[in-house]
Parts: structure tokens; C-alpha cells; sequence
């Protein structure tokens, strides 16, 4: 089907726009079984395979027991905001949860389309999502798989901490009996409750970050140095989110915390004035003062692992979370980064090779300006990877990390007459139209697959247009 689209620079563009329906792919991710650290590490590896523009992983560091804690990234910004499950081994439905995301997230970016309202790929250029799906694959295993996935020398000391029993379906601990949620360096002394030795829950360890895990989480996080944290736990439908909070800080986070509890459903726990400490969440809050949360999904089903029946459900609550919180997490980093992303004038030529988006100034949340196709472009001004353009539309900006930038051709006046010609061009590009060759401003935009060229000068061709014959310019190159 063909479509005509006439706008334009004094109100005159046009366009030629192709619709057609796109197959979705099949999932990789099954929220529909018990998720095991080997088929996540197969998920992962597979993910990567198919996104590679945007999916990209890595291991922070070992268990005791050899396994990999993965870290997985999602999309190309420069400001970070941090997702991680299953610190307790029979949480590991919030693994799931989390994989999920970079599914969905990584099909809808792959596909170009929205997903819940979020443009994708705007969002995964904004900012980088970082996952450690399973914090505690040690304690996941065993929780799955109970003592055949361990060494055989180990299992009496398994069997004292699970308190003489062989059934591991509670375990919440790493293999050590350590649990990885009451180890980190906030008010860690002041733990209420605590096991007074190892064991399948509430044993914290002898000192913070005793765990190669924490400190793999730790580590992990200074590097990443993101803007807003999320710690997935379950159960109960809560929203943990002020941990002494600083009160320059409680309003901001307080009204994210009222949208997290909005989009989910979860209600907010009371902040207690003398909370117990120890959980990643606490510490993250503590040392960087930014907003964290800790959703705990699903209704408990007594001393075990939620059923894979409840996904859905917690999907559906969930499905927008990551999205909307490296939104957030962006608005956060451009506030604290503003001034390191002078403009600068910059009178250049840079060639995109991918369909950009334009934006009213030099960041991601200043309203969109159309889009412009794959080209050459003449630059008036720079802001790190930002790149302000001359357009049909005037003078706008558009992202790229991959721009190829050159000196700007001194002259595109060609010398001698026109030649008639009888051509056929195809345009894949969006491009400017003149009332004559190299003249100084573009009478309209024009995004046509085809057309028809009647006289040529140089690089420049007059076409027929339906505003009449014009003129445009051809780049050898292209």
C-alpha cells in the first residue's frame, strides 16, 4: 500500500512510507519452568548471539563452588541503572523475572516498536541496564537440585545446617549457610534475629562481605556506579525503599517509590526507626545516597520456592518496571552531568549509517523531532556523542556513537551547463530538495524510494517531485 505525506520546510515534504507486519521470535526465556543456573547460562549465551548490539554479559567473579555470578548488559548509554535476584536460593523466580526483561526489552529495541509506551530504543540509548539475574547460583542449585549437585564430602556438613534434613525446597543461604542478604556493610551489627551459626536462613556470617558473592556485588557496583538500584526478592507484594534514608533525599524517593507501587500493586513498607540492616538495598541506599527498591513478588507459599503458575501475574506487574526506572535513572545522570556535556561549535560532516531519531537539544528527554534516514549531514555544533544537524527542518540534534565525522567538502558548484539525463535514483535516505543547485536553503524534505532525474550537473540531479521539478544532491559515496 502507498501513501502520500506532504508537509514541509515552509510546510512542503513528503514521503513515501511501506507498512508490513513483523513476526515475533520465538522466546528463548521459559518462565514456565524451574530456572536453573545452567539453562540461564545457556539463555544468556544465546541472548547475546541474537542481540549483539545491545545484549552483552560477563562474569563479576566465582562461587565457592565454580559457578559464574553473570552480569548482563542491556543497551548503550552512558548512565547505568543496576537489576539483580535471587540472593536467597529459593527466590529464584525473580531470575526468571529479570532474564525476562532482557528478553522483552532486547525483542521490542530489535523490532523498533514500543513496548508498554516506552520508545525502546530510545531508552537503550539513554541508558545501560545491568542484571545479575542469580546472585546466589551456589544456594539455587542446591535449593533445585539438593545434595546430588554438590561433592559427596560436603553433604553431612549441608545436612547439619538444613538442621538434619534432606529436603533443601526452603534454602535460602549460600552453600556456606550464609545468608547473602544479610552481609552487606549497613548497620550489620545491629542485625535483628540473627542464626547463631551456619545454616538455611538468618545466619549473616561473621562479618560483612565475608561472601566471595558480596564481594562480587560490591565490587561490581562501584564499577557500574549505578543511578538507582532494584534487588528482586519474594514474597508478599511489598516495596522496601527507605533505609535511612537522608531527608535531602526522601522526597525523591518517595515519589518513585509511589509510582513503583502504582505500576506493581506492591504496598510500601512503613520505614522503622531502627531497621535491621544487612541487605544489598541498605547498603546501596547508605554508601551512594541514590534511590533503591526492594519488590518482594508473588504471595508466600510456605518455606519454598514460589510456583512458575504465579509468572504471569508478576509479569504483568513488572513488565514496564526496567524501562521506567532507566528513564528515571537517566533524568538522575543528565542532572549530575549537565555541565560535563558542553556544546561546542563543531562545523563538520558526519555520515549515519542507521534511521536517528531528532531531538530538540543535545539530550533524550528534550521532545523529539522526526527522523532522519541514513546520510551525509552538515553539523553546526557538538555535546559528546550528540551531533546538532542542518535539516528540512531546521537545525536539530540526534545521538550517535558510531557517526563518521570528515572535513566538509569546500565546494559542491560544479562547473559547465546541465546535461539532460533520463534516470532513474533510488533514495534511501531522507533528503533535501532546492529550487537550484547549491542553493543556500532547502525548499522541503523528501522521503521517496524512487525517482525520476531529468537533468544532472555534477553531483547535482533535477527531479520530478509532486511540488514541482527540483534539485538534490548526490553524495559520490552514496
Amino acid at each position: 500500500m502507498k501513501k502520500w505525506l506532504i508537509a514541509g520546510a515552509a510546510c512542503l515534504s513528503f514521503a513515501l512510507i511501506h507498512t508490513s507486519g513483523v513476526s515475533a521470535a520465538a522466546n528463548i526465556v521459559n518462565p514456565k519452568e524451574t530456572y536453573t543456573y545452567d539453562r540461564m547460562t545457556q539463555d544468556i549465551k544465546e541472548l547475546a548471539s541474537q542481540y549483539p548490539d545491545i545484549i552483552h554479559y560477563k562474569s563479576i567473579g566465582k562461587t565457592p563452588y565454580g559457578r559464574e555470578q553473570w552480569a548482563v548488559s542491556l543497551g548503550n548509554g552512558e548512565s547505568t541503572v543496576f537489576f539483580n535476584g535471587s540472593h536467597h536460593a529459593r527466590e529464584w523466580l525473580t531470575s526468571t523475572l529479570n532474564m525476562y526483561m532482557v528478553e522483552q526489552y532486547a525483542k521490542a529495541y530489535a523490532s523498533g516498536t514500543k513496548f508498554e509506551g516506552y520508545d525502546v530504543r530510545t531508552i537503550l540509548s539513554e541508558s545501560t541496564i545491568w542484571f545479575v539475574p542469580m546472585v546466589n547460583p551456589d544456594g539455587v542449585t542446591l535449593q533445585q537440585y539438593g545434595l546430588s549437585a554438590f561433592p559427596r564430602l560436603v553433604w553431612s556438613s549441608l545436612i547439619k545446617m538444613n538442621e538434619g534434613s534432606r529436603n533443601f525446597k526452603r534454602w535460602k543461604a549460600n552453600a556456606q549457610g550464609i545468608d547473602p542478604n544479610r552481609q552487606y556493610p549497613a548497620l550489620w551489627s545491629g542485625i535483628k534475629f540473627p542464626a547463631k551459626a551456619p545454616r538455611w536462613m538468618n545466619y549473616k556470617g561473621t562479618k560483612p562481605l565475608q561472601t566471595s558473592e558480596n564481594q562480587n556485588m560490591v565490587t561490581f557496583t562501584y564499577q557500574i556506579n549505578p543511578e538507582i538500584a532494584v534487588s528482586y526478592h519474594s514474597a508478599g507484594h511489598i516495596l522496601y525503599w527507605n533505609f535511612n534514608t537522608k531527608p535531602s533525599n526522601l522526597a525523591r524517593d518517595k515519589k518513585l517509590a509511589n509510582t513503583f507501587s502504582a505500576i506493581t500493586g506492591y504496598s510500601q513498607v512503613k520505614p522503622s526507626p531502627n531497621p535491621s540492616g544487612g541487605g544489598y538495598t541498605d547498603w546501596f541506599i547508605t554508601t551512594f545516597g541514590r534511590p533503591a527498591f526492594t519488590p518482594e513478588i508473588g504471595i508466600k507459599e510456605g518455606e519454598t520456592n514460589l510456583s512458575v503458575s504465579v509468572f504471569d501475574s508478576e509479569w504483568k506487574r513488572n513488565k514496564k518496571i526496567g524501562l521506567w526506572i532507566a528513564d528515571e535513572g537517566y533524568r538522575l545522570w543528565l542532572k549530575k552531568n549537565h555541565s560535563k556535556h558542553a556544546v561546542q561549535a563543531f562545523h563538520k560532516e558526519i555520515t549515519i549509517s542507521e534511521l536517528k531519531q531528532l531531538f530538540n537539544s543535545n539530550n533524550f528527554i528534550s521532545g523529539t523531532a522526526g527522523t532522519v534516514r541514513p546520510q551525509t549531514l552538515t553539523t553546526t555544533a557538538k555535546s559528546g556523542n550528540w551531533y546538532k544537524v542542518k535539516t528540512g527542518k531546521g537545525e536539530k540534534w540526534l545521538y550517535d556513537k558510531n557517526a563518521v565525522v570528515r572535513e566538509p567538502a569546500e565546494s559542491t558548484i560544479p562547473t559547465g551547463d546541465p546535461v539532460d539525463v533520463d534516470l532513474t535514483l533510488t533514495l534511501d535516505v531522507e533528503t533535501e530538495v532546492y529550487s537550484e543547485p547549491a542553493a543556500r536553503e532547502a525548499k522541503a524534505t523528501i522521503t521517496l524510494t524512487e525517482v525520476h532525474a531529468v537533468q544532472k550537473w555534477g553531483d547535482w540531479y533535477k527531479i520530478n517531485t509532486p511540488i514541482g521539478d527540483l534539485w538534490i544532491y548526490r553524495s559520490p559515496s552514496l
